[in-house]
């Protein structure tokens, strides 16, 4: 280990070696409780280092139009600034959730390597009910 690293946790060393491998600094907080505001969470990720962008994302339409969509995202000056936050705040209480803090470049991507396609959540597949019953007959 480099002289004046830390030790990462086990659940947090995965997830900032995915960040070794991408270009920025940028990361996504998720599960954030709806009772935080921008502000304080603009505040508590501000103590990791010096916030070039925040992203604080709104509910733009429906029921919940107005309300936060649960997660932001959050640019840091160095990679350093944001290990430190990832490190720190990853499955820490805020109100009452824990916070989920990830590389925001980290996607997860499923392939059925049979077909080279990617699999589409069930929520995002096309519906039965808007195409026309198929037979096989």
């Amino acid at each position: 280990m480099e002289p004046g690293r830390q030790a990462l946790p086990l659940e947090n060393a995965s997830i900032l070696s995915e960040g070794a491998l991408q270009d920025g600094h940028r990361l996504w907080i998720g599960n954030l409780d709806p009772k935080i505001t921008e502000y304080h969470l603009l505040k508590l990720l501000q103590k990791f280092g010096k916030v070039k962008q925040f992203d604080f994302l709104f509910h733009k339409s429906g029921a919940l139009e107005g309300q936060p969509r649960g997660y932001c995202f959050v640019n840091f000056e160095t990679k350093q600034e944001a290990e430190k936050a990832i490190q720190c705040l990853n499955g820490k209480l805020a109100l009452s959730k824990k916070l989920v803090v990830r590389w925001a470049h980290a996607q997860v991507k499923r392939y059925d390597h049979n077909k080279n396609e990617k699999i589409l959540p069930i929520s995002l597949e096309p519906s039965s009910s808007t195409e026309p019953p198929q037979s096989n007959l």
